[in-house]
């Protein structure tokens, strides 16, 4: 297969409603969804369990795994627990984001967030599968204190969460 091509342009997100427009297509990825409808994701990777949320001002303070450094509360788009719950880590911030169109077939839309605990960002790669609102796993650290995760969802294709079609049964 032939290489993708090179990344394109996406402007500046709107971390409000997390949406960015890309190569002129407005990309809504508030509407990434567990399939019980919560826009709060988890995946454990060895020894951490690994949370995100963008959409809502990010992840709660504190929820069942994890409760981040009262100075560190709010506003946080990924945590790493330990898997007993007792520390926290944010990952990366809700504000500190940018995005990249990187192409391909089935398309790619990298997020980087940054200004995590001790420097600590993410990347967070969605690939468009128009099946689905949201799958998420956790790839972990992937160099000291950056970690990434990745996604697939219909929010991440160029016709948006309406094209999430249940999959035909099979043959």
């Amino acid at each position: 297969t032939p290489p993708p091509p090179p990344p394109t342009g996406c402007g500046v997100p709107d971390t409000a409603s997390a949406t960015c427009v890309c190569d002129g297509v407005t990309y809504d990825f508030s509407q990434m969804k567990t399939s019980s409808g919560s826009q709060l994701f988890g995946s454990p990777n060895g020894d951490y369990n690994f949370y995100f949320q963008m959409a809502a001002g990010g992840l709660p303070a504190s929820f069942p795994g994890c409760t981040f450094d009262p100075a560190m509360d709010t506003g946080n788009a990924g945590g790493q627990a330990t898997l007993d719950g007792t520390t926290c880590y944010a990952l990366g911030l809700v504000a500190q984001q940018t995005w990249t169109l990187q192409g391909g077939s089935p398309q790619v839309i990298s997020v980087t967030f940054t200004g995590g605990a001790d420097t600590r960002s993410f990347l967070l790669d969605v690939t468009c599968d128009p099946t689905t609102t949201g799958a998420f796993t956790a790839i972990g650290e992937v160099q000291p204190l950056v970690y990434e995760m990745e996604m697939q969802s219909c929010a991440a294709c160029a016709a948006g969460y309406g094209s999430a079609l249940p999959l035909p049964p099979p043959p």
